[in-house]
């Protein structure tokens, strides 16, 4: 299904044209993994002239699914944001309604974003999470008008594009957990779908289900079909920072759930497979970063909590490189995953 999706942003983008002076940050992936490594070693110097700029946007974060609290998620981004010199009231969260669609939180995002740009003349920077991601891209293409205006960029975080096959699981159509996952994961990936059968609330239920391969599949055809022409505006705009990490790395439940997505779809954070973070064609993979799917925007939930809060302020000082700095043609358009995958 993101083969067809693929084709489909391809055709409607059509070659590239020169770039304009205001045209969106060009930003090599390579730079990029680099800047990102290099800061969580604490050893990346961001040039005064780039954290001034950097810090001229207005940044606005949107996070995933969340059923509970809060608390904690997006935090430490928002926190260093600030401490790089972005004045406190240029950045904003939003918390999208875990029980609501990606159209539906899409149309919400277009009013909350642009009463946020209607504070000051900035540029936008949107840093959006997991499900949030998809909330923003859906939202981009829905409003190309204002994207071209007034986003500078917009960095989706492991967001599950092609679905969760986490998702297909707890709703009885993924593979079953069978013989090829180790044993005490797979005793607990049953019972977790037991459980989930009969506590989770409907919200819970809908929002599962919207996340299945299937279900993303089909909502990404239909909104690249009806909103061709936001192509684009939106794609030069649109990057994407992938991750996958080993098992072991993974607060204890999210281990159960990456022993899954292991042994039937490869790579993955934990809660989405790699293959499924980005679109094909649309946008730019920027890094396929060493890292599970709550380290980069969340203070809790981690089964290394010292590396997380490292993490977490890697990607802000990554992501004011890229926006502070100069612009130009982009020539490297993807970030190559062949690369030894982490066990």
């Amino acid at each position: 299904m993101l083969a067809l999706i693929a084709t489909l942003a391809a055709a409607a983008l059509g070659p590239p044209g020169p770039t304009p002076v205001d045209a969106p940050p060009a930003i090599r992936p390579a730079a990029f993994q680099s800047w990102f490594e290099l800061a969580a070693e604490g050893r990346l110097a961001i040039p005064e002239d780039v954290r001034a700029r950097a810090a001229s946007f207005r940044y606005v974060l949107v996070g995933g699914l969340n059923f509970g609290s809060t608390r904690g998620y997006l935090t430490h981004n928002v926190k260093q944001l600030r401490e790089r010199g972005v004045p406190a009231d240029s950045v904003e969260v939003i918390h999208p309604d875990s029980s609501r669609t990606i159209a539906e939180n899409a149309d919400d995002l277009d009013a909350r974003i642009r009463a946020i740009a209607a504070k000051g003349p900035e540029k936008l920077v949107l840093i959006a999470h997991s499900r949030g991601a998809c909330d923003v891209l859906a939202f981009a293409l829905g409003d190309p008008d204002f994207v071209r205006e007034r986003v500078e960029a917009m960095f989706l975080v492991q967001g599950p594009f092609g679905g969760s096959g986490v998702a297909d699981y707890v709703a009885g159509d993924g593979p079953p957990a069978d013989g090829r996952m180790p044993l005490v994961p797979r005793l607990a990936a049953r019972a977790g779908r037991r459980i989930e059968a009969n506590v989770a609330g409907p919200g819970t239920h809908r929002a599962i289900a919207e996340l299945s391969r299937e279900s993303c599949g089909r909502f990404w055809s239909e909104r690249l079909a009806e909103h061709e022409d936001a192509l684009p505006v939106v794609a030069p705009r649109t990057f994407y920072i992938t991750s996958r990490t080993s098992t072991a790395k993974h607060p204890p439940l999210q281990r159960v759930t990456a022993s899954y997505l292991r042994t039937y779809y490869g790579p993955n954070d934990g809660l989405v497979a790699l293959e499924d973070q980005d679109i094909p064609g649309l946008g730019t993979v920027l890094a396929v970063l060493d890292a599970g799917h709550t380290d980069l925007t969340r203070r809790f939930l981690s089964a290394r909590p010292r590396a997380k809060a490292r993490l977490q302020k890697a990607l802000v000082d990554a992501v004011m490189t890229a926006v502070g700095g100069p612009r130009g043609p982009l020539v490297e358009t993807s970030h190559a995953r062949a690369i030894p995958d982490a066990r």
